[in-house]
């Protein structure tokens, strides 16, 4: 027997209020899906957090999906090109 863990990954999108919070959806969509490429499971919270109030929900829905790995993605930060 194994003694390694089995890592259910979470993924949850931070937004500055000064930009689009559809940006970090977007992007944060996007990080999802090369995930799932490289062949790796990923759960993508439906909350994008710009608040404190955002992220209780935000882990609150994690939480129910069993997650226990977590990446936080700032999702509009950062150079705004391609």
């Amino acid at each position: 027997m194994n003694n390694i863990p089995e890592v259910k990954m979470g993924l949850i999108a931070v937004s500055r209020d000064c930009f689009p919070i559809t940006l970090s959806e977007r992007r944060s969509k996007e990080v999802e899906a090369a995930v799932k490429e490289a062949g790796m499971d990923i759960y993508r919270a439906n909350t994008v957090v710009e608040s404190e109030t955002d992220m209780v929900k935000a882990l609150e829905e994690i939480n129910a999906e069993g997650v226990n790995a977590l990446v936080v993605f700032l999702g509009n930060f950062g150079p705004e090109s391609a």
